[in-house]
């Protein structure tokens, strides 16, 4: 493998992003790599197989995922056409993710090829009635399951026509546009606005989840302990079966009763639960945390409370370094995986030097790109060779501890993100009803907390305003519904709002009206109401279905219904005194009042009270 300096691997880019030629002798390097401290050419123009970087694409990912094979092609004229697009792609501006690159790829190949089948041998003889033609082709196209192409799925197959026309406009191989009164999009009929959500991991979902995946944290000492005993021995048998008897009796030893097999498993769940805690605690990404190594964490005190990140690259944002804030817990988990890939660390640097002494550079790239990761895996279908645990793997993996617990829901990683986004929200408002003391750092101002380093993944927080706007929404929209039943002293200020007619006519909908107001309300949950005081100044404590500030909705009912019931009970108690008995009317009167506004029967939590009582 050749090194090269960057100057020259420059140069050759700048030459071949100029080139307008698009023939057989262009030639130049056009992808490289570091490792070791040295440049080394990986693919160049005049090949037909290119290697992306292994640098610039996420540790989890195969190599032969960042292969692009233009042998697999079957003209030679489509095949430099089709490479003078790629390279426009690999050089241009808005540097595409190595996914993105083999995604397009592979779209622009099956549109090349399919040219080649009806007889067209380059772009340039391609006409508005041959690209009507493939947009038929592709309809008539089918899954494994025999089922027509989605929308989503065509649109990215018209696009990759699309990007040829736009990235040979100024070549011998330019062609009309392929659609010239419609797009890609139009034609694929994508449904723009109506695409489901990512939907949100629910809490009788997550809570068993997290649950059981700390409860395995909390033995991650013990576990890993069994396991470098184990590599301790001294004297174990050369046979592979009474060496495991060994092995059983030592752990029985050491009191653990279930064997070798068994701890193994074992330790492969505590690794899953402690990918679930930073994937539930952070709102990190699949690949971003692939990109995990060892000690990329540090912690910081701030106006006397500490806080805890996690560092590591983000390839979504093209960032060297991203940080993302944690709680303790998320900490805890990583130290963990540092343990439990203390083994394979070890076989990672013998395999890196082996792959030295013979000069293996794709080998060494491949392995120095991984040095350190803490979700270092053993791949049995790629001779055990040391990878990072890849999406699929993972995405497997957390299904079955789904599985296990005999949860009913389809999870997927993608859904971790707007999860945490939500349960971020949801918290901050005063609703998270689990995992309150791991997301304690969230209930400070989202601003202010992200101002606090500046590497901070500013578009999680976007994500998190996203998700707070559209919940605030929700609960103001449901107040503004004719119907919905309300108390407190800001309610008759909302019921005036709804009942004005001009109000309406004001906005382009009622959901613009929605959206406008919501975003100038403040809006936190105290327990009892949701109070709209942005100051803090002049607060009852205590008092908020009296205070103008406040408004109590149904999602509040059964705190009063429990408080009613409760002061109820206590009338009929003996010796409160007088003072005591005059609170607990004053409560009476207050839970009737907002209950009667709440349009609840009174005389149901009383039903309820001496049904209790009866049993």
């Amino acid at each position: 493998m050749n090194t090269v300096t960057e100057a020259e691997a420059l140069s050759d880019r700048q030459r071949l992003w100029e080139d307008r030629a698009i023939t057989g002798e262009l030639c130049g390097i056009v992808t490289s790599d570091w490792a070791d401290g040295e440049l080394y050419v990986l693919s160049r123009y005049e090949e037909d197989v290119w290697t992306l970087p292994a640098s610039s694409a996420p540790r989890n990912m195969q190599a032969s995922g960042r292969i692009l094979d233009f042998g697999t092609i079957g003209s030679s004229q489509l095949r430099a056409e089709v490479k003078h697009v790629m390279m426009r792609l690999l050089f241009g501006p808005d540097n595409l993710a190595t996914s993105t690159l083999v995604s397009y790829f592979k779209n622009v190949r099956q549109w090349a090829n399919w040219l080649h089948s009806i007889g067209v041998s380059n772009f340039s003889r391609v006409t508005p009635l041959v690209s009507a033609r493939y947009v038929e082709y592709v309809a008539g196209l089918r899954t494994n399951q025999g089922k027509p192409f989605s929308p989503t799925h065509k649109s990215k197959l018209f696009y990759a026509v699309e990007l040829c026309w736009m990235h040979l406009r100024d070549t011998s191989s330019s062609f009309n546009h392929p659609w010239p009164e419609s797009t890609g999009i139009a034609l694929a009929k994508v449904e723009r606005h109506t695409r489901p959500k990512t939907p949100i991991i629910p809490v009788e979902v997550l809570a068993p989840l997290f649950e059981y995946a700390e409860s395995f944290l909390s033995k991650s000492d013990e576990l890993i302990g069994h396991r470098n005993a184990i590599a301790g021995l001294e004297s174990l048998s050369k046979y592979k079966a009474n060496r495991q008897i060994q092995i059983n009796r030592f752990l029985k030893s050491r009191g653990w009763p279930d064997g070798g097999g068994a701890l193994s498993e074992t330790l492969l769940t505590l690794r899953d639960c402690c990918f679930l805690i930073i994937l539930v605690t952070t709102g990190i990404r699949a690949h971003e945390l692939g990109n995990l190594r060892r000690n990329e964490w540090f912690s910081e005190i701030k106006e006397g409370e500490r806080f805890y990140y996690l560092v590591s690259r983000s390839d979504k944002t093209y960032e060297n370094e991203t940080v993302w804030l944690c709680p303790e817990i998320a900490i805890g988990a990583i130290k963990a995986l540092e343990k439990l890939s203390e083994p394979l660390q070890l076989d990672l640097e013998a395999a890196l030097e082996a792959a030295r002494k013979t000069n293996h550079y794709h080998e060494i790239s491949r392995l120095t790109n991984i040095f350190g990761c803490v979700g270092l895996t053993k791949d049995p279908g790629r001779f055990n060779k040391i990878s990072v645990l890849s999406r699929l793997s993972l995405s497997t993996r957390l299904r079955s501890l789904v599985k296990e617990l005999s949860l009913n829901w389809n999870l997927g990683i993608h859904q971790f993100r707007r999860t945490f986004a939500n349960h971020v929200v949801h918290h901050k408002l005063g609703d998270l009803r689990y995992l309150r003391d791991h997301f304690k750092h969230w209930s400070l101002d989202m601003t202010a907390l992200y101002g606090m380093n500046e590497k901070q993944e500013l578009e999680l927080y976007d994500e998190i305003y996203a998700a707070f706007a559209e919940k605030r929404q929700a609960i103001i929209g449901h107040w503004l519904e004719p119907d919905t039943r309300l108390s407190g002293g800001l309610a008759p200020h909302v019921r005036q709002m709804r009942s004005r007619n001009e109000n309406l006519r004001t906005y382009k909908d009622r959901r613009e009206m929605v959206r406008s107001i919501s975003d100038l309300v403040f809006l936190r949950s105290t327990g009892i109401a949701w109070c709209t005081n942005d100051t803090g100044v002049d607060c009852a404590g205590g008092q908020c279905e009296a205070c103008e500030h406040g408004c109590v909705d149904d999602s509040h009912k059964p705190f009063w219904e429990g408080l009613y019931v409760q002061q109820i009970e206590l009338r009929q108690s003996e010796g409160l005194g007088e003072a005591g008995s005059k609170t607990v009317e004053r409560t009476i009167d207050r839970c009737e009042q907002v209950l009667a506004d709440l349009g609840v029967d009174l005389n149901s939590p009383k039903e309820q009270m001496a049904n209790v009582s009866s049993t």
